[in-house]
């Protein structure tokens, strides 16, 4: 959400400026104002200042003694070319313009009285200001009928947002108290009226942490508007994500004295550690190769390089080297053999997790200088969550390198070395697009249990709004799906921070005022809930993601970066991942992330289903991929999955899995994907049920031992079913392999035909049927079973009871919806947060409740009596 690499806020801002027309000087409204100050404290000398001067803009100077009038200044054309030069006015190109009134000396308190003439109105404005500093913002807009207007901050602030929003207000008793639900205020000037009302409408729409500056009158503030809990953040560590310089600049400072400089003013204005409720510890990381080798020219970085290739097991003739002394990184462009490989995969895996482990360093010297667990995020803006990015994307210098790429932190990785206390990302995507948060959450989730760490993320309410309620599902589907705290960035007011914010569009906040409303309704419930552990598992690529587009020189196409659409300039399979993710969601089918490092028996015993789409596995990995499905388990693989090890050596016909499984896929080339409508069409595929268009790669299998499942329209087989049997006992309990030779998951999402409601829809019942046959035929219990396709009801699970969210992507009501919900405990009530109470009904050892829903609901589930519940435990 800050500025780096050109990708972020700076980007945003940029982008914002050129979207619009440029103000021109003489759109401008001039004006001429004089002042008083009216009441000042003694100043330095403990006396009252005998003299003020009055400073607007650039040039504009008057004085006044006392509490006499000042000479009338004048903002004329002159300050209005100066105004649009500055920020934030160079950035917003946009109405109201930005200036100030400066007045020195400035005394705590001092209230001030202005007169401003719009020029060729007849009478002047009265303006107030109560200021405890010397600026007194200003500002000229034009109204619809393109009159002039002027006012203070405060004034526009009235007119523009707090006078639309009197109905945004939470009551307290239903505002959220221990569920971090974070904004922030930014208040241009020194008027407390325009804090003081600024911070009082958010905390009314129901935010229970306001970020804003470590002061004491901003604490204050806060506590008379019954928010006591604030929230800080941070670009980066000391030296970025390196605990040594990347650039041949000075070593960063301690991370102990770091983390103490950052508290000291929050302390020093009177919080207590537990009154900081969330804390940004990075923004957006990322790094460009082979920029960064310069790193390993530092004695103890370069110590780290080679511990870190011992660790994997290498030695330097693994790598090509004679010695240790003579191993250097290698990037992409000298590959040439297998050492080669070797070398280049674990130097970009290095750089990952040895920014990890400075984040982990810096996470615990927060820790300490707060408290254990507070709340602390590194913000990811790789959505597809890749480590490497091939070519010279974004601001990388080197844009001829064959070596060129970006590196960011593989979240599992990350997870397990405790980067952060919380997972986090964000989500510039509009409301058509809001289903897309579970995936993400999906992800985080899986990625924060490898070491009992949290997630939540970034709710930007400027992408938002296209839809009634879709910023309310994206608030309720991060809390729902297991989030423990949402940011919404960023209130503003957008003329002080252009680019960036909401608040020129105020009927979100009324919007945001109901998603808090609901989450604090039942935060209860959704605070200490978990989610039950899934049965069904998608591996999340990581090697593959070293070998795209290998066949260019200086590979171009790739973009994950602030990527919003996840069928956009990436790759087949990792379009594929995150599409038969969404058909599983459709289905209602709960969801695991894996990544490889939990490819084996134990790390796969708690799933009875796994979808995999990624080319590259490796190899020690494949062989209990095997065993675990010729322990019952069932593989789901898509076209060209796991056909290469983690070096991209291809795996001959019998090796990996095809062998033991029983299913030939030939290797063949992965596709980039410019976008879903560039999808080539492969014709038809017919199986039970009917057929459907498919679209992407195309590859025939060659059957060994199954069954054809479906057929491509030349016959030859798109799908086979093989069943593995323990030790080769057709007695025992059967396994089985699914082996698509396309890619089911982009057909599924190419498939939508309409819209309702900005929502796709219109998506083939008979694919998603297909895509999830072998969750049926797994046996999987679902937790909840939904009478209608495409509502998605994840669910948390605590001593206090049960809090199932349900979503409606189908973009329409639903008059009633039926659930059929497995608890762990004997349910005394049941009750939806928009719907209220709830009829219960018992089959077996269900729960039936009906409910309408609009868009989207919470039902709270609560136990007769002391509940028996394993938090996030059902049975099977």
């Amino acid at each position: 959400m800050l500025a780096k690499y050109g990708i972020a806020l700076v980007f945003i801002a940029l982008l914002a400026s050129v979207s619009r027309a440029a103000l021109k000087v003489a759109d401008v409204p001039t004006f001429q104002l004089r002042a008083r100050v009216a009441l000042c404290g003694p100043g330095k000398e403990g006396k009252m200042p005998a003299k003020h001067t009055f400073r607007l803009g650039r040039e504009a100077v008057a004085t006044a003694e006392g509490t006499e009038w000042s000479d009338w200044i004048e903002f004329d054309r002159v300050e209005a070319y100066h105004a649009l030069k500055a920020y934030p006015n160079l950035y917003s190109h946009a109405f109201p313009v930005v200036t100030r009134l400066q007045i020195d000396p400035a005394t705590d308190p001092m209230k001030i009285d202005v007169e401003l003439k719009l020029d060729g109105a007849r009478e002047a404005l009265q303006i107030k200001g109560d200021l405890f500093g010397p600026a007194l913002g200003i500002l000229v807009w034009r109204d619809e009928q393109n009159n002039a207007m002027a006012g203070s901050m405060a004034d526009y602030n009235r007119s523009h947002y707090w006078r639309l929003l009197a109905k945004a207000v939470v009551p307290p008793e239903r505002r959220a108290k221990a569920f971090p639900i974070v904004d922030r205020f930014i208040g241009g000037d020194d008027d407390r009226i325009d804090w003081r009302e600024g911070v009082e409408a958010l905390a009314n729409a129901g935010f229970s942490a306001i970020m804003g500056p470590s002061t004491t009158r901003f604490r204050a503030t806060l506590n008379d508007v019954g928010v006591p809990r604030t929230a800080g953040a941070v670009y980066s560590p000391p030296g970025y994500t390196f605990s040594n310089s990347a650039n041949g600049g000075k070593e960063p400072m301690p991370l102990s004295q770091w983390a103490a400089q950052e508290a000291k003013p929050f302390f020093e204005a009177g919080y207590k550690p537990a009154d900081m409720a969330w804390f940004g510890l990075a923004d957006e990381p990322g790094w460009y190769y082979p920029a960064v080798f310069k790193m390993l020219e530092k004695p103890e970085a370069r110590e780290r390089f080679i511990g870190y290739l011992k660790s994997q097991g290498l030695t330097p003739a693994d790598l090509g080297q004679t010695n240790w002394d003579h191993t250097t990184p290698l990037g992409r462009g000298g590959v040439k053999d297998l050492p080669t490989r070797r070398l280049f995969y674990w130097t970009a895996r290095f750089f990952s997790w040895d920014s990890s482990r400075y984040m982990a360093e810096s996470t615990a010297a927060m820790e300490h200088a707060f408290y254990p667990n507070l709340p602390l995020t590194t913000n990811w803006n790789f959505f597809s969550g890749r480590f490497y990015v091939p070519g010279p994307v974004a601001n990388n210098a080197d844009k001829k390198s064959p070596d060129a790429a970006m590196g960011g932190h593989d979240w599992f990785e990350f997870a397990r070395m405790r980067g952060c206390t919380m997972l986090w990302t964000e989500d510039w995507f509009g409301d058509g697009s809001a289903y897309q948060w579970s995936f993400h959450c999906a992800k985080l989730r899986s990625a924060a249990t490898k070491n009992k760490i949290r997630f939540g993320g970034y709710v930007v309410p400027r992408a938002a709004g296209d839809r009634e309620d879709g910023l309310l599902q994206k608030m309720l589907c991060v809390a729902g799906s297991g989030g423990k705290a949402i940011n919404n960035f960023v209130f503003g007011p957008e003329y002080n921070f252009p680019g960036n914010c909401y608040s020129q569009r105020p009927a979100l906040l009324a919007k945001l005022a109901e998603a808090n409303a609901m989450i604090g309704a039942a935060e209860n419930l959704l605070l200490p809930g978990a989610r039950p552990t899934p049965q069904v598992a998608i591996l999340a690529p990581r090697s593959a993601c070293a070998w795209d587009l290998q066949d260019q020189p200086v590979a171009h196409g790739i973009s994950d970066a602030t990527n919003t659409n996840l069928n956009a300039h990436t790759m087949d399979y990792m379009a594929e991942t995150f599409d038969l993710y969404v058909a599983l969601q459709h289905a209602n089918v709960p969801v695991d992330f894996v990544d490889e490092d939990d490819l084996s028996r134990d790390g796969l015993a708690n799933y009875k289903v796994l979808y995999l789409t990624e080319p590259n596995v490796p190899a020690e990995r494949l062989h209990d991929i095997a065993a675990w499905v010729m322990n019952g388990g069932t593989l789901v693989t898509s076209s060209n999955a796991a056909t290469a090890d983690r070096y991209d050596q291809r795996i001959d016909q019998e090796g990996g899995l095809n062998g033991p499984l029983g299913v030939v896929d030939p290797a063949g080339e992965r596709m980039f994907v410019a976008n879903l409508s560039a999808l080539p069409d492969i014709g038809k595929v017919k199986g039970a049920g009917g057929e459907v268009t498919a679209y992407g790669p195309k590859r025939p299998l060659k059957n060994i031992a199954g069954a054809v499942v479906a057929t491509f329209a030349d016959g030859s087989p798109a799908s086979i079913r093989v069943n593995a049997y323990p030790s080769g006992d057709p007695h025992g309990k059967p396994g089985a392999s699914y082996r698509f030779g396309w890619m089911p998951g982009l057909s599924y999402m190419r498939s939508a035909t309409e819209k309702k409601d900005g929502l796709p829809v219109g998506f083939s019942p008979l694919l998603r049927d297909w895509i999830c046959q072998p969750v049926k035929e797994a046996g999987v219990r679902l937790p909840v079973i939904a009478d209608r396709a495409m509502v998605e009801t994840p669910m948390l699970l605590s001593e206090q009871g049960a809090a199932i969210t349900v979503l409606n992507w189908t973009g329409e009501s639903i008059d009633k919806l039926t659930l059929h919900i497995r608890v762990p405990f004997s349910v005394g009530a049941a009750e939806a947060v928009r719907g209220g109470q709830l009829e219960l009904q018992t089959q077996g050892d269900e729960v039936i409740v009906a409910l309408p829903i609009k868009s989207a609901d919470i039902v709270l589930l609560r136990p007769k009596a002391e509940p028996h519940a394993r938090t996030g435990s059902l049975p099977n």
